[in-house]
């Protein structure tokens, strides 16, 4: 099989001695590889062999996978599907200790262009800066590895295991989704990690901040009580997040999130949340249409045509209505319709949803909604640079791209027993490429 190959040159400017690290070749193929140097008065000169490149860990599951066309004529965006994956056998809970995970790394022809190991559990994001790309490589080690493939930081996240999500911070930080360990909750807190010093600080507790609704759940005698499930963490401004909350199907701003954490509203059922003390908190709905339920991936989005005090929220809308904390009969609740109760049903959507919050005004609304397969938990949205949308339902193994009008430009399919966690598109522009 030919292959484009890129290189990153390891050296600036013109020298008579090279050294260059290539990006891109198929595992399991023969590559042919072409070098073409030019020198300072623009003669050039061109090299091909060919590369038995190793195979890939899965082969025969990963190295291919199938593309078909949507009816958009856009371009897809810039990038490259970067599948972040629960890469393992669903049957058997998240192993700890597991030593066969990876990142896998596709072009647009769903051919395989790089694997990453992972240590064990998942990546959840890549985050780029000043030439390295920051990572998951465990539950508990946060990594960061420049263009050569070399681990230049290893933070260990000591008493806690993350999970689902991080972000940069704005203060030299990194905010991560944690769980203390051996603690009986779980998933409900947000951890401000130093990138200078490796230290790790716990800056918001949804049990301080929600103790009246936590006071009204039984623990399990078992396991941790999985109360609220954080899934997504995106910055509002420098001192304001995001947080979505899978467990209770809400949505929340807190404020002042380094210093003295407060919750400014929330986005849910207000039947849901009444009688708990809460109510006031929530923006009020304009508009009809069936609530978020389950989602993931909430994203922060802002531009010109907005005032102050508004923005958009793009998400993906798993539409799968299911409490394990708490028993709510969400068939019962007004605010839902058209939502799913079983992992697995037939002919059932997921959405993207796009809403648009004013906070003047105390209200949202749904700006945009667009039907995709159908995915009760794994899931993400990604809103491109050129205004595509991509969306990833990891239970059907699609990661497909919409235009801004919701038009269906391409699908990339997948298949096997380990779900699609997510997947996003980068253009490893600064790290692999120009």
């Amino acid at each position: 099989m030919a292959t484009a190959i890129s290189a990153i040159p390891l050296r600036g400017g013109y020298a008579t001695e090279h050294e260059y690290q290539l990006i891109g070749l198929v595992g399991g193929n023969t590559n042919t590889i072409t070098l073409t140097a030019t020198d300072e008065d623009g003669n050039t000169e061109t090299t091909q062999w060919t590369y038995d490149a190793p195979e890939i860990q899965n082969q025969d599951e990963y190295i291919q996978l199938e593309v078909t066309e949507g009816t958009s004529t856009q371009e897809l965006s810039d990038g490259l599907y970067t599948i972040l994956g629960n890469d393992q056998d669903m049957d058997e809970g998240v192993d700890e200790d597991a030593t066969y995970r990876y990142i896998y790394i596709y072009d647009n022809d769903g051919v395989c262009r790089s694997e990453i190991p992972l240590i064990s559990y998942r990546g959840h994001r890549m985050l780029f800066e000043d030439g390295i790309m920051y990572y998951s490589a465990s539950a508990k080690d946060y990594v960061g590895m420049d263009a050569t493939g070399r681990i230049v930081e290893i933070y260990d996240l000591g008493d806690y295991r993350l999970h689902h999500d991080y972000i940069f911070g704005t203060q030299g930080n990194t905010l991560l989704l944690g769980t203390e360990y051996e603690d009986d909750t779980e998933q409900d807190r947000v951890l401000s990690l130093d990138m200078e010093t490796g230290e790790v600080t716990q800056i918001i507790d949804l049990r301080e901040l929600f103790a009246d609704y936590l006071a009204t759940l039984d623990y399990p005698e078992d396991d941790a009580l999985d109360w609220m499930h954080l899934n997504t963490l995106s910055l509002v401004d420098d001192d304001s997040l995001i947080l979505s909350a899978r467990e209770t199907s809400t949505i929340m701003r807190v404020d002042n999130i380094y210093d003295n954490p407060t919750v400014a509203w929330t986005i849910s059922s207000d039947i849901f949340w009444d009688g708990t003390g809460y109510e006031d908190l929530l923006l009020e709905q304009v508009g009809e249409f069936s609530l978020q339920a389950g989602q993931h991936c909430v994203e922060v989005v802002k531009d010109d045509s907005l005032e102050d005090g508004q923005c958009y929220l793009y998400m993906y809308n798993n539409n799968f209505t299911k409490c394990s904390s708490r028993d709510y009969d969400y068939t019962q609740d007004e605010n839902y319709y058209g939502t799913y109760h079983n992992v697995e049903e037939d002919d059932a959507e997921s959405y993207v949803y796009v809403y648009l919050v004013d906070e003047n005004e105390g209200t949202f609304e749904l700006a945009n909604s667009i039907a995709v397969a159908y995915s009760a938990y794994v899931s993400a949205t990604q809103l491109m640079d050129n205004g595509n949308i991509l969306a990833d339902s990891g239970f059907s193994f699609t990661a497909a791209e919409y235009d801004s009008n919701g038009e269906l430009i391409q699908t990339l399919n997948g298949s096997g027993d380990q779900w699609w966690y997510r997947v996003f598109r980068y253009d490893y522009s600064g790290f692999w490429f120009k």
